[in-house]
């Protein structure tokens, strides 16, 4: 199964066919007019990460709305431009956010390839990884930490319980938001030891609207504590 993995933090990098740019995205031009500050200032800050933003296939920068007047309302343009005038040595020296990472344990090629697609396509910007067992997915959590896990139940040889199982018994995965996709019934479910209260259990076929508000609301917590981040390192 194909994996999608390693996608780059802020400016990421799509097609034009995939931008909205009439209602969700502005160019540099517009959102540097936006946030009172020159355009290759604001150029500095989406490279940085400071910004979400993201780059088209010919290299021109678009920003999303919403990122420009979040960082308007919390920020504020004078504190953006301090940011953006940050000697290049001590730019370079911040940590940059790392991507949201979802990790979606999937053994059917079919619903792996549509929960990937929905996800790439709310989220363009995340660190996407796919297994098809829960054994695949333990080393990946390793390897990984995702900041949200969505995975079915009935896999073999290593089941969806086995692995929640791991993930509850870990303190380093105890911020991980957990998701289950299954076509299990509830007393089945019960009868293998339950879901946590904390679990979002989404019944097959999956309510794909329910998974893409959820996700894009971790994608806006995550964008926010990165920004956060990224504040206190230059205060």
């Amino acid at each position: 199964m194909p994996r999608l993995a390693d996608a780059p933090a802020w400016p990421y990098l799509i097609s034009k066919r995939s931008l909205k740019v009439d209602e969700e995205f502005v160019g540099i031009g517009e959102a540097s007019k936006m946030l009172g500050m020159s355009r290759t200032s604001l150029q500095k800050l989406v490279d940085s990460g400071s910004i979400q933003g993201v780059k088209t296939a010919g290299g021109h920068r678009r920003l999303t709305r919403a990122a420009v007047n979040a960082a308007s309302q919390k920020t504020g343009p004078k504190a953006l431009r301090e940011s953006a005038r940050l000697p290049a040595a001590a730019a370079g020296a911040l940590d940059r956010p790392r991507a949201l990472t979802i990790l979606v344990v999937e053994d059917d090629a079919a619903t792996a390839a549509l929960v990937a697609g929905l996800l790439c396509d709310c989220a363009p910007g995340i660190n996407l990884l796919l297994a098809s067992d829960g054994l695949e997915a333990v080393l990946m959590l390793e390897r990984n930490r995702p900041h949200i896990l969505v995975t079915d139940l009935n896999m073999a040889p290593f089941d969806g319980f086995k692995l929640l199982q791991l993930v509850a018994s870990r303190p380093e995965y105890q911020s991980v938001a957990l998701v289950v996709m299954s076509g299990m019934d509830a007393p089945e479910i019960k009868r293998r030891g339950g879901l946590a209260p904390a679990v979002l259990f989404l019944p097959k076929p999956v309510d794909l609207q329910r998974l893409r508000g959820f996700v894009e609301a971790h994608v806006q917590l995550h964008a926010a504590s990165a920004q956060r981040a990224l504040m206190r390192q230059i205060a």
